[in-house]
């Protein structure tokens, strides 16, 4: 568990946490928590579920938005190929990963041959988990995010060009992002990106796409940034 703590806990209860999530607790997930100033409130790379349920309860956030599926294609129980539970959808994946793909942002569908099954597993019972301790938890896709907020093209974010490029969009949004910005990683800039979202959220600034009864993913309003032809 490694977690930075920028500010002490205050009075603050509006906090926003944001988290990029992998398939296993073996490879730590990014995690930031975001207060209503858009201060960094604290990051880190957190393993297992417990650590990220122990560093949201920290802070009791209004927001944790998770980047990564966070339910099933309606009609099936399960992502097993041996299961004969079937998507009651005559497309691929959830109405929300269609909507992406529309507005040219794609991810990976939702399906029983995704190569992400382990990750909306864990997504799924993370959000239960969160739940419980009464956050409102929402589903983002900080690509889409980004799309929205500073338009096209996006440099790669595992190249250097495109860290370096998402750190400088980041500066523009985060107060006290330095010197702590520019250690991160891509991963710590897209669970940033995720808070950035939850904050969105809160002040009714996001659109969601999907079905109520599927699952939601929020994404920026055009008038957050840029268009997406922009």
């Amino acid at each position: 568990m490694t977690l930075n703590i920028i500010l002490s806990q205050s009075e603050e209860t509006h906090m926003f946490f944001g988290i990029d999530l992998t398939s296993t607790e073996a490879n730590p997930s990014a995690c930031l928590c975001l207060n209503a100033k858009l201060q960094i409130v604290f990051y880190g790379l957190l393993g297992a579920d417990t650590e990220i349920a122990a560093a949201i309860s920290l802070n009791s956030p209004q927001v944790v938005a998770i980047d990564a599926p966070l339910s099933l294609p309606l009609g099936l129980c399960c992502l097993e190929e041996s299961c004969g539970c079937q998507s009651r959808n005559s497309w691929h994946g959830r109405l929300c990963e269609q909507e992406l793909a529309c507005r040219a942002a794609p991810c990976y569908f939702t399906t029983k041959k995704s190569i992400i099954r382990r990750m909306v597993y864990r997504g799924m019972a993370l959000k239960d988990k969160v739940a419980q301790q009464g956050c409102k938890v929402i589903e983002v896709y900080p690509y889409a995010s980004k799309v929205r907020l500073f338009g096209k093209p996006i440099p790669r974010k595992n190249m250097a060009k495109g860290r370096f490029w998402l750190r400088e969009k980041l500066s523009a949004l985060l107060k006290n992002r330095q010197p702590f910005l520019e250690q991160w990683n891509h991963d710590l800039c897209d669970a940033a990106i995720a808070a950035y979202t939850g904050f969105l959220y809160a002040h009714g600034k996001t659109e969601a796409l999907g079905d109520v009864q599927e699952g939601l993913i929020y994404i920026p309003t055009n008038s957050c940034g840029r268009k997406e032809d922009g």
